[in-house]
């Protein structure tokens, strides 16, 4: 069986191979290498493959195929889905066999920061910005979804992290809602200080969450990046990094978050049990705090916020999400961009969000349902504050390797230098082999 570095080797390894096959397989009309635009007139038959990480149970295979792709099949009956439901932790595994065996599905669902490590290797093939549905698809999210000024994926729904708060809580201890109008990370971290006076409790739920996902976040606060524009040199050894890492270690040296709140996966947070006064959390939440905790998305009890930056104009959201790519190795790739296209629609792109309780890339009709949906809401009209990680075409090697490195740090096990340090190393080679 083969392990990780292993299936990254390949995976390089198929990407050169697909290279020189790309070449006719990424137009869906004539044959030449030029970025894949669906033709409405065409007569769509035959099987597409398609592989998500969203969509798992039986819950979301009838929300995928009875009604999300069954807007498709009905007008291309002639069309059938073959869907592979790949849970996040196994996708990148899964994609690095698909491509070491030189099958990759034809449509391939991944998150934000893998663009770049796949449209490097020839794996994705470029797509016309028809494929997006609309213009109201923001600048920096379509440069997640791009390499070297190209569009190589279509971002469909959006994990975007507000910083949500208890005003109950919090107003019990005499914080109330102005208190929480800051503009600057020093404002914020006097808040949190003040917040743990007061109440006793853990003010923020950050250091249970991804460290790489959080730091990534605050090097953009504090007014940096993670890699140059290029992707093959790193940034986040520059002062920027240096200070938001150094912020993350504080957090946890001061009592001010808690790395030891994690949770087991699908079990309730420091901040949904009241542990935590204000929670990094995914819009994608709402529909599980709907069932478990209804009264915590009272407007009594909800306040959202952005993250602040260096100065007012500087707040930031995260971002993760689902992008949609074609393979250069499809072999319907005319209806594979057809699917994409569509899935980006009024219809297809809300009844996805309808399911995953997320935010979709671009804006939609108004649906009362989603509506409802407050953070979704809050971070669609905040799109244009939007950051993710990456940005590399060595992301893929980088990425799960980082949090191991990072806790050391956050339990004082580390110095801030040396931990910089590591990391700078571990994507210094990475990005060299890619090179």
């Amino acid at each position: 069986m083969l392990n990780r570095r292993q299936l990254l080797g390949a995976a390089g390894a198929a990407g050169l191979g697909l290279a020189a096959s790309a070449c006719g397989t990424t137009s869906t009309t004539s044959g030449s290498n030029t970025p894949a635009k669906a033709n409405s007139s065409a007569e769509l038959k035959g099987t597409i493959n398609l592989l998500t990480p969203e969509f798992a149970g039986a819950e979301g295979k009838a929300a995928l195929e009875g009604k999300v792709l069954k807007g498709f099949t009905d007008k291309h009956p002639g069309v059938k889905f073959q869907v592979d439901y790949t849970p996040w932790d196994k996708l990148n595994e899964k994609l690095s066999t698909q491509i070491a065996g030189g099958s990759p599905s034809d449509v391939i669902m991944f998150g934000m920061g893998w663009t770049q490590p796949f449209a490097h290797k020839k794996i994705v093939a470029e797509i016309d910005k028809s494929a997006i549905g609309a213009d109201d698809v923001v600048p920096n999210l379509l440069e997640n979804a791009s390499y070297n000024g190209k569009l190589y994926s279509v971002p469909m729904h959006l994990e975007s992290r507000p910083f949500i708060y208890r005003k109950d809580l919090l107003g019990k201890a005499g914080i109330g809602e102005d208190a929480m109008n800051v503009e600057t990370v020093d404002q914020f971290t006097s808040l949190l200080k003040e917040i743990k006076a007061k109440t006793g409790k853990t003010p923020l739920d950050m250091l249970a969450s991804s460290l790489r996902q959080a730091w990534g976040q605050m090097i953009f606060a504090f007014g940096g990046t993670q890699f140059a524009p290029d992707g093959m040199s790193i940034t986040f050894d520059q002062e920027p990094g240096v200070k938001a890492l150094q912020w993350l270690v504080d957090l946890q040296k001061e009592g001010l978050s808690d790395f030891n709140q994690r949770v087991a996966t699908g079990q309730p947070g420091a901040y949904q049990t009241g542990k935590a006064m204000i929670g990094w959390q995914s819009s994608g939440v709402w529909p599980t705090f709907a069932k478990q905790a209804p009264d915590l998305l009272k407007d009594e009890n909800l306040g959202i916020m952005l993250c602040p930056g260096t100065s007012a104009d500087k707040k930031v959201i995260y971002q993760g999400g689902t992008l949609a790519a074609l393979s250069t190795r499809s072999k319907n790739p005319e209806a594979a961009i057809a699917v994409i296209e569509y899935m980006m629609s009024d219809y297809g792109l809300t009844e996805q969000v309808r399911f995953t309780g997320k935010v979709p890339a671009r804006k939609l009709p108004p649906d009362p349902e989603l509506d409802a949906n407050k953070l979704a809401a809050f971070s669609s009209e905040n799109l244009k504050y939007s950051v993710t990680d990456g940005g590399t075409p060595a992301w893929m090697e980088i990425r799960g390797k980082m949090d191991p490195v990072m806790e050391a740090a956050i339990l004082g096990k580390k110095s801030v230098s040396d931990t910089i340090a590591e990391l700078k190393k571990l994507a210094e080679d990475a990005i060299g082999r890619v090179k």
